[in-house]
């Protein structure tokens, strides 16, 4: 073969070795660094979706507490009163 073409193959090798590894670099920093960052994104998310659900659970268990609380106390003034008649 000639020199000419040897050296062509031999750049083409190179060229197309230096382009498959880039590509490679691409696609491992999308699986290894992007992806899992989006997946982190997605967790918080989910996280503060559950969250927010237990505060409103919580806000309206607190809110049945102190309507209970207060027909306790409602019915400790109606028997003080009773008591008092007596």
């Amino acid at each position: 073969m000639p020199r000419k073409k040897v050296e062509q193959e031999t750049f083409m090798k190179k060229y197309l070795t230096t382009e498959v590894k880039y590509i490679i670099s691409i696609i491992a920093f999308v699986w290894w660094i992007a992806v899992p960052y989006f997946w982190i994104k997605q967790d918080i998310a989910i996280i503060k979706q559950n969250h927010m659900a237990h505060m409103e659970n919580f806000a309206k268990d607190i809110a049945k507490l102190y309507e209970t609380q207060n027909k306790q106390q409602d019915m400790i003034i109606q028997l003080m009163k009773e008591i008092a008649k007596k």
